[in-house]
């Protein structure tokens, strides 16, 4: 299979210094204003934002998920890198929720920063992690999902960062 097909990026433009953005990630209080599905807003369980920390959180929507991100690198303010998983309620990380899908347990996420002028890039890459390879097809298959979903959060993210 070709390596470079697993890879989902997502680019966002923000009027904003990457510092500002940065921090939208870091902080608890920001991050239940704007992370996560737009139809599920989130309470933060728990925030340890340092490599081998983690973010632990609930999505409350029309059913209630967990979620969990294990942070592995941490460039302030230039980047951060995690897995992201489905959790429970202790932060014990499950098999997706999603009826008939084989999506990944572990997908490892990195956002890089990057300013000119005042306005940030931020670019998003995503890929499955200790996957299988049906695993692996599944994650390709809903890409156009992930877009979407990743789209949403981010618009809520520049919403965010326009009210501070």
């Amino acid at each position: 299979m070709d390596k470079s097909k697993q890879k989902l990026s997502i680019t966002k433009t923000l009027n904003v210094p990457k510092q500002m953005v940065f921090e939208a990630f870091s902080n608890p209080e920001a991050l239940a204003k704007w992370w996560g599905p737009v139809e599920a807003p989130i309470d933060v369980m728990k925030l340890e934002f340092k490599v081998g920390g983690f973010f632990h959180y609930k999505m409350n929507g029309h059913q209630v998920n967990y979620g969990i991100m294990n942070y592995k690198e941490i460039d302030k303010p230039n980047s951060i890198t995690w897995i992201n998983s489905f959790a429970n309620e202790k932060g014990e990380i499950i098999k997706p929720p999603f009826e008939g899908l084989d999506v990944p347990r572990e997908i490892l996420c990195k956002i890089t920063l990057t300013e000119k002028e005042g306005v940030t890039t931020l670019l998003l890459q995503s890929e499955p992690y200790n996957a299988s390879e049906a695993e692996i097809n599944t994650f390709i298959a809903i890409y156009e999902g992930m877009e979407q979903g990743f789209g949403g959060t981010f618009r809520q993210l520049e919403e965010y960062l326009k009210n501070i």
